[in-house]
């Protein structure tokens, strides 16, 4: 028997676009897709940090390799991400950030290095945008939907990746912290509440007191930045604090705590006003909430961020521990919750009468279509979450019938809201079902529903199991578009299997998949025993189930 030679692996011939892209590349010095795009063709050796070959890097620098686009396209994508995206998570200036990438660009093409941390800022938004947009809002920046979603993994492993650069060989810059809250905000999506998205936001917050973030109005800080970057400074440090909060009341590991104690920062609210009035000569120039500006949804996200925090701090951390909770300190929260929704402006508020009256508002603002739905959904679920324990106890005490009332009344307006959102022809009706925030929220509704059935049976509960099977098609719809729409929609039919709930056919999810390019911890995925017994425990356990779904 003879024996052959192993033929050597082939080294790819593709350049470095196509493979990025999964375009078919024909394999010419320079290829045709590279000439489209007027990007450099590169072959099987790495690229620089820019779309030309760095220089001869010492020994103790390290050097990565990623893909920009053309500038005329990373043009496109930041105008489209400020038109689209920025409202989600306002904690860059956009015209700052047109002079950073213009002057970035320049520096590439002249062979000049450009801070790591700059670049990080536009992979992201790059990313961000890529993401985000649907294929028919994007074209023509992407052929469809799938090559977008291949841009955006790509663009989000080369912002990991600088970001990696910048943290091993530089202090840090805002510019870091904002990019990485960006990259936490597409993880996210891609992964839900996973620890690679845990540990991107501990870094931002751990990058931001490195650079003094927490103490920017302190008295013995003198401020001889511009009053741009201070009040970008505060939006980002405040963008953290309330993530934080309102993650401490929403399911998953961290429930109950929190990272940011108000007494360890000396940083001002961010001021109610557009950014054309940044450099305004008054330093505490700043309009009232019943005035709409770019800044008025955030505000309000403050402020239910710091009731989310004096509920966990009031409440027990343990689900055991809630027999003893005195039901009048939970009515007292409520009152909060209350006090709140009361407080919304008119055009941030999600009723029917409301919405029409800010007509011309909207027009002004387009962004508060979806800013008034982010704020009602984020007001519902911390509410029935404050009163979701209350509800497995009903017997125990006729008091927590109002408890039940209150969670499902919020997790109906939850549901009614995602269904105005399908409705809507434009950008809305498609981006929804593409966030895990949003979808994480309308899942823990959905299983709200799904417990009191479970719970309370009546004999009339074909309305109720009619509401959850819509709920459960639009999880069905969104499983093509969010990796972790599937996820949620499983443990909700396994939970109706379970309590012998029929489950209409069509509403049955896909098998989970074996694998994908983000994948979370295995453990944290695994779904608990629920056991059989209908003591107020189990339901307990079957609570913390359904929130470890989220990561």
């Amino acid at each position: 028997m003879t024996t052959q030679r192993r033929r050597p692996r082939q080294v790819p011939v593709s350049c470095h676009l196509c493979r990025t892209m999964k375009l078919k590349c024909n394999r010419e010095r320079p290829c045709s897709n590279c000439m489209t795009r007027g990007v450099t063709c590169e072959r099987a050796h790495g690229m620089s940090i820019a779309t030309t070959r760095a220089q001869q890097q010492p020994m103790t620098t390290l050097s990565i390799a990623i893909w920009l686009p053309p500038k005329n396209e990373a043009l496109c994508l930041l105008e489209r991400y400020a038109e689209y995206i920025t409202f989600l998570h306002h904690v860059v200036h956009i015209p700052s950030v047109r002079l950073l990438l213009d002057d970035g660009y320049k520096k590439l093409s002249l062979g000049h290095n450009v801070a790591p941390g700059h670049i990080a800022l536009l992979l992201s938004i790059f990313a961000s945008t890529a993401y985000t947009l649907e294929a028919s809002t994007a074209d023509p920046l992407f052929l469809n939907q799938a090559n977008a979603t291949n841009c955006a993994i790509s663009w989000t492993k080369a912002t990991l990746d600088t970001l990696d650069n910048s943290r091993r060989n530089l202090q840090g810059s805002v510019e870091d912290v904002q990019a990485t809250i960006l990259l936490s905000f597409i993880i996210f999506n891609l992964e839900g509440f996973s620890l690679r998205f845990r540990t991107l936001s501990c870094s931002a917050l751990i990058m931001a007191r490195d650079l003094s973030l927490h103490r920017i109005d302190a008295d013995s800080c003198a401020k001889k930045e511009s009053s741009v970057q201070l009040e970008i400074k505060r939006r980002i440090w405040w963008h953290m604090v309330s993530t934080d909060w309102l993650l401490s009341l929403s399911g998953g590991p961290q429930e109950g705590t929190y990272l940011i104690h108000p007494e360890h920062m000396r940083v001002n609210h961010p001021r109610n006003i557009d950014d054309v009035d940044l450099e305004h000569p008054d330093p505490g120039y700043s309009l009232p909430l019943s005035q709409p500006t770019a800044m008025t949804y955030y505000m309000l996200r403050i402020r239910l961020a710091e009731i989310t925090r004096s509920v966990v701090d009031v409440l027990p951390p343990s689900t055991s521990d809630w027999g003893t909770v005195d039901y009048n300190t939970i009515i007292s929260l409520d009152r909060e919750f209350i006090d709140f929704l009361r407080d919304i402006p008119l055009f941030l508020r999600h009723d029917e009468t409301s919405c029409e009256q800010s007509h011309e508002i909207n027009r002004q603002y387009p962004q508060l279509a979806f800013q008034r739905y982010i704020i009602a959904s984020t007001f519902h679920s911390r509410r029935f979450k404050l009163h979701q324990p209350f509800l497995t106890r009903m017997s125990l005490d006729q008091r927590y019938e109002y408890s039940r009332n209150v969670c499902l009344q919020s997790a109906r307006s939850i549901i009614d809201m995602s269904k105005f959102l399908q409705q809507d022809t434009g950008f809305l009706s498609s981006v929804h079902v593409r966030l895990a925030t949003l979808l994480s929220i309308f899942f823990l509704a959905t299983a709200v529903l799904v417990i009191d059935m479970c719970i309370n049976k009546e004999d009339d509960n074909e309305g109720q199991r009619q509401e959850v099977m819509d709920a459960c098609l639009v999880l069905k719809q969104a499983e093509e578009t969010s990796p972790v729409a599937g996820r949620f929609l499983r443990s909700l039919i396994d939970i109706l299997h379970k309590y012998q709930i029929q489950v209409a056919p069509e509403v049955i999810p896909q098998p989970e998949p074996t694998g994908t390019i983000f994948c979370s911890s295995r453990a944290s995925l695994c779904f608990i025993d629920l056991g059989s017994s209908g003591f107020v425990t189990d339901w307990d356990d079957l609570f913390s189930a359904l929130d470890a779904r989220i990561i």
